[in-house]
Formats: structure tokens, sequence, C-alpha cells
């Protein structure tokens, strides 16, 4: 593999955590909300795309959507309204709670047992470009990143309703003061982030064309990581934080000797813990993260 090949990858598997951490900074950013059972929410809609695809990706990508934005929904409704003046702390030991029973939910309903189904296995041949051999996945993953995040730029500066979840997202009480509606603004974050995490979970399940009951738990923990570190009150900062995580795991694939590719996610644990004790309020973020009035 040569450097530009591996460079390529890194970018694309950055991209790939840089959604996962832009889901979760959206809703901690409205409601402080640090949400584990944003893993969940990729495992249902990869469920949804092995057990539907042999129906076309016509009907597969959409029933997927609609399964992880209905669960996101669901679970704000039924949980985490009833909850909104929950400390931090609550909050966060309440989303542990939902992600290890929706966890026993899935076994319950698909088994213990790996499903598998090629999923758009056409993404996972390589092309050859200058020369080089690269992963059309890569390249799809990328590209897609891009519009989306360019789409959600202009959802959130351009239209009405991203500029109350910008003004929550900010100063959640001034915000409702100011006639921001609460419930529509929280449920939108949801459904957003149940969206982005849609599509990380058809990456990773054209990745891997497997699914069990913990799958979306890795990445969640790693796009939480990257969010942290890179300043999780900020939508900026919480993507920026996902995409140095991705690449660099990615990148110690590629670069550390093959004994010790199993322990890369130990090494990135290892830089975050340094720079949480030099920075604890994220790497990229000015002063203390702000909290909720």
């Amino acid at each position: 593999m040569t450097n530009v090949q591996a460079l390529i990858d890194a970018i694309s598997n950055g991209a790939l955590y840089g959604l996962a951490a832009l889901g979760i900074g959206l809703v901690f950013g409205v409601m402080r909300l640090a949400n584990f059972a944003h893993g969940e929410l990729i495992t249902i809609a990869a469920y949804s795309l092995v057990l539907t695809w042999h129906l076309g990706p016509w009907v597969a990508l959409p029933l997927a959507l609609l399964a992880s934005v209905v669960l996101a929904l669901l679970l704000e409704f039924a949980v985490f309204r009833r909850m909104r003046r929950a400390n931090p702390a609550t909050l966060l030991i309440a989303s542990f709670g939902l992600s290890f029973l929706l966890q026993r939910v899935y076994e319950i309903a698909f088994g213990n047992n790996v499903r598998t189904a090629p999923v758009a296995p056409a993404l996972a041949r390589s092309v050859e470009i200058a020369g080089m051999r690269v992963q059309m996945l890569s390249l799809v993953t990328i590209l897609a990143a891009a519009i989306l995040l360019l789409a959600l730029h202009q959802f959130l500066n351009r239209s009405s309703l991203g500029l109350q979840v910008q003004a929550a997202s900010a100063d959640f009480a001034t915000a409702r003061l100011l006639g921001v509606r609460a419930n529509k603004v929280i449920a939108l974050t949801f459904g957003i982030s149940g969206a982005l995490a849609a599509v990380v979970a058809f990456v990773l399940t054209v990745q891997t064309g497997a699914v069990a009951p913990t799958f979306g738990v890795n990445v969640t923990v790693l796009a939480l990581i990257g969010a942290v570190i890179g300043g999780i009150d900020k939508l900026g900062t919480a993507l920026v934080g996902g995409f140095l995580v991705g690449f660099a795991s990615s990148a110690l694939t590629t670069y550390l000797p093959s004994e010790a590719v199993n322990f890369r996610n130990a090494f990135v644990f290892a830089v975050v813990m340094v720079i949480l004790i030099l920075k604890p309020s994220g790497l990229l973020v000015r002063g203390p993260v702000l909290e909720r009035a």
C-alpha cells in the first residue's frame, strides 16, 4: 500500500468517525447528553440493511434511515424528554443503561449470531486512479461526508429551524425565553443524529457485511472520545475531534507492526489521556466547557 492510498483510507475513516461524532455532538449541544445509545441507532440501521438488502437498495436504504430516525425519536420521546431537567451525569448513566437494554433487545429479536449479507458489494472493489488502486468505498465515504456536512452547514446557518438549533446549543435557557420550542428543536436534533447514524451504519456494513447486537459500540466509543478531545460543546470541534481519532486509528493500522495492530486503540487512548490531562475542555476549545443553565 502506497502512502497516498493509506492517506485516502485514513481520510475516509476520519470522515466516518467525524460523522458519528457530529451526531453525538448535536444532541450534546442542546441537552448536555453524551448519548451512548447512539451506537444502537447505528446497529438498528445495520440490521435493517442486512435484512432488507435483497429487496434492492431503493428499498433497503430508506428503511435503514427510517429505522434509525424513528428509534432516535422514540428514545427522545419515551426517555430523555422526561429527564430533561436531570443533570448531565444522570443523563449519561441513563443513556448507558439504554444502550445495554437495546443490545439485549437486539439479541432477543435477531439472536446472538452474526447476521450477514453482501451490502453494496460493488463499493468493496478497487478502482485505478493515476496508477493507484483505491477502494471505491473510501472515495464514496469521503464524498458522502462532504455532501452531508455541506448540507448540514447550510441547514444550520440558512434556515429558521437550523438557527434555533444553534441558539439552543449556545444557551438553551435563553433560547427558550426567546421563543424557541424546546420539544421541536430537541426532537429535530435527535432525528438528525439518527440520520447520521444510518450513514455510518451503511459504510460499516459495506465494510464488514455483518452485524451483531454490539455492532455500533466500538465506533460510538471512539467517536465520543474524538468529540471530547476536540471539544464536544461545539459542533465544529466535535467533528474535527472525531475525524482526528478516525484518521489516527486508520494510520496506526497501516503503519504499526503486524504484531501491534490489535493494540492500535490502546495507542489512541493513551494519546487521548495525555490531551485531556493537558486540556480538559478539549484540544480545540478555548476556555472551559459551558454548563447548562
